[in-house]
Parts: C-alpha cells; sequence; structure tokens
C-alpha cells in the first residue's frame, strides 16, 4: 500500500496565503522524511480560502526543488478548461527540476464555480477533457505533433519543448466518480483514484471492482504505456494518540469540506444535471448529517480521522477491498496539527504496511508515548459504563 498526502492549502482565517504556501511545501517535505511514497494537489480555482491552489506547477517547483525521493503527482488537471499544450509544457517543466518524479492525474472536473467562470458547460467535459488527454500525450512523447480537434481546434506542426525526463511522458492517472469511469481508466491503460466524496462504503468497493475486474486484453492505453493503480481518496485525514484527539483535529475542516460538497456542490449538480447526478440517494441522508463530524468520521472511506489502530484497520479494509495506494488530504487546521498527523502517519501506520511482522508493539498498533488506551467517548454506551 503507498501513502500519498495531498494538500489543497486550506487557509485558516486569520492567516495569509502567503504563510500557508510555505507551510504547505514544509508539510511536503516533512512527507518525504516519514515515509510517505507521494505527495500532491489539485488544480482549483476561485474557491478563495478552500482550496487555494490555481496554478498547482509553481507549488511543484517549490516542492522538487526541496526534496530527493518522494513522487509528485499532480491529483488533477482540469483538461476540460486548461490548454492540453500548456499542461503539456508545466508537466515537462516541472518533470525536469523534480528529476523524473512527477505523475499527471487528469479530471474533466464538476465543480460549477469553476465551468462557469471558464464557460465550459458540464455536459462537454467529458469529450473536452478526451481530447486534451490524446493531445498531451502527444506532446510529450511524439518528435512533432499536430492536431485538428472539435473541442482543441486546429494546431499546426510544433515540438514541445522542453520534454519531460520522463520517457516517452510521465505516468497518467485518472480521477473516476462511477463503475463506467472506473472501468474506462483501466480500458485506457490509466491508474485510478477514486473520488467517493462520502458516497460510502459500497461504492469504493464497485469502482474497485469495476477497475480490476478489466481483463489485460481490454487495454488498449492511451499513453505510450499502461500502468494499473487503484487508488482510494480520502478527503479528511488525521491520527492523533486517541480518536478524541484526532477528531477534534479535524473536526473544523471536516465540516467545512462536507457541507461544501454535500450543500453546495451535490445539490447543484443534481439540479444542473438531475440525468448524472439527480439519483444520488444518499444525497438526503449525507444532508442530514452534514454537521454532524461523530457520524462523518465514520460514514465511509473518505474520512480517516482517528489513533494509528482505526487508521491501520481502515487502511487494511481499503487494501482487502482491491486499492494499492491511498490519498490522504492533511489539510486545514493549523501547520503545528499538520505536522503532528504526518508524523504520526509515518510513525506509525506506513511502516505496518511496509512490514507488519516489524512493527514492535506491546498493545494495539501505534502505541503512542502518553497515550492512556482509553475508550473515545462517543464509543461508550451508556452513563453508568462512563462513569465508571
Amino acid at each position: 500500500m503507498r501513502f500519498i498526502m495531498m494538500s489543497e492549502c486550506a487557509t485558516e482565517p486569520g492567516t495569509t496565503h502567503h504563510r500557508r504556501y510555505r507551510d504547505m511545501v514544509d508539510e511536503a517535505v516533512f512527507a518525504e522524511e516519514m515515509g510517505f511514497y507521494g505527495w500532491g494537489t489539485s488544480e482549483h480555482h476561485f474557491f478563495n480560502d478552500m482550496c487555494v491552489t490555481s496554478a498547482p506547477e509553481c507549488l511543484f517547483t517549490a516542492v522538487a526543488m526541496r526534496t530527493n525521493r518522494i513522487r509528485l503527482r499532480y491529483m488533477s488537471r482540469l483538461t476540460s478548461v486548461i490548454h492540453p499544450i500548456l499542461v503539456a509544457e508545466q508537466t515537462a517543466t516541472t518533470d525536469l527540476l523534480s528529476d523524473g518524479r512527477v505523475e499527471l492525474t487528469t479530471a474533466r472536473g464538476n465543480t460549477l464555480l469553476q465551468l462557469d467562470a471558464f464557460g465550459v458547460s458540464l455536459e462537454e467535459t467529458r469529450d473536452r477533457s478526451e481530447e486534451a488527454l490524446d493531445l498531451i500525450v502527444r506532446a510529450l512523447s511524439d518528435d512533432t505533433f499536430s492536431h485538428d480537434g472539435p473541442h482543441w481546434g486546429m494546431i499546426p506542426e510544433r515540438r514541445l519543448s522542453p520534454k519531460s525526463l520522463q520517457e516517452p511522458h510521465p505516468p497518467l492517472y485518472k480521477i473516476v466518480q462511477s463503475v463506467e469511469s472506473a472501468a474506462d481508466a483501466r480500458r485506457k491503460g490509466l491508474g485510478m483514484i477514486t473520488s467517493d466524496a462520502y458516497l460510502g462504503w459500497e461504492v469504493l468497493q464497485a469502482n474497485l471492482d469495476a477497475y480490476n475486474a478489466v481483463s489485460e486484453d481490454e487495454v488498449s492505453p492511451i499513453g505510450r504505456y499502461a500502468i494499473k493503480s487503484a487508488a482510494s481518496s480520502v478527503m479528511s485525514a488525521r491520527c492523533a494518540k486517541t480518536n478524541d484527539e484526532a477528531l477534534a483535529h479535524a473536526e473544523a475542516d471536516l465540516l467545512k469540506f462536507a457541507q461544501m460538497i454535500i450543500n453546495d456542490v451535490y445539490v447543484q449538480l443534481a439540479e444542473r444535471s438531475p440525468e448524472q447526478y439527480g439519483e444520488f440517494s444518499r444525497i438526503g441522508m449525507l444532508r442530514k448529517h452534514a454537521d454532524d463530524a461523530d457520524w462523518l468520521r465514520t460514514c465511509g472511506p473518505t474520512v480517516l480521522v482517528g489513533d494509528p489502530q482505526h487508521c491501520v484497520e481502515q487502511v487494511q479494509r481499503t487494501a482487502d477491498m482491491g486499492a494499492d495506494e491511498i490519498v490522504l488530504r492533511i489539510d486545514g487546521g493549523t501547520h503545528d496539527e499538520r505536522m503532528q498527523s504526518i508524523e504520526n502517519f509515518g510513525r506509525y501506520v506506513i511502516p505496518y504496511f511496509g512490514n507488519p511482522a516489524g512493527v514492535v508493539r506491546t498493545g494495539p498498533v501505534g502505541l503512542l508515548p502518553g497515550d492512556p488506551r482509553q475508550r473515545p467517548s462517543y464509543e461508550i454506551d451508556t452513563a453508568e459504563e462512563l462513569a465508571g
């Protein structure tokens, strides 16, 4: 199981984007030290304080110059709105500056806040993204390329400069939100990153099954080679010495992110495109619990908040379902809280999946110093037990 840290530069009131960007680079450097396989950020526009990563190639350059080993994965480039030649140029340049550590994930995008500003309709994002990815691959891989397509127009023969260090191009991944999209990613030879977003364990299992069920003879890579990798995406991650402490660190960001996704994104999508999003039978339940951190903590794979034992058990469940990567969004809160979680994942969770037999313990996995091993309050059933 490979662990990837993701940050989207969530910035707390009272601080500045300048300070948050500096902290984010320090956190990426520390993630390398603590044994994370990869670090990445997604591309977002116009989110103000929730997702402040509109120029990810700049962040990747900063992180590349201060790290040596950790893989740098673009967790999503919005290829439905950003010109594919620009994406190819930025990917190649950051690959050079990282000595060949860049990986590229593409996403069609379904956030109307962004799509409306760029003048792209929800209905055309799929076709625009597919055409863009084909162009990106050819620009990175071929000596020269040209293009004539319905969405990105006519491009005369040109040579991309510079080319990436990884030949013929960096590994390619795709964000998926349905079983059809998961199977399509595998057939096209792309790694898969699920975007569960509170829809539950059943949705994760269905997407992983769809991806892993595609046979080798069905794979026709859109890139110059195929990779097989299935990642589960966790949107709120914290690891602390107790479940209560982890939830205290995660609560503000967990609630803010959940309410943004549930009350804004899902509802708008269902209203704008009911044929695609109107059948989210879980929306009613999610809206009912959008302000309930205790419920959200255990609502599915999109939240991983707890002590090391809880985190190990949930990651193991994800691995047993067929994932070989887990993406942890460690964001929001304070810099110190984020650094603590990075350290706790690195010291007590990641080693378990590298060599479980080599983890020294006298009790549950990850017995942190000073941990009284009390049961968290929300797991105690009765007042009498609480008093006892």
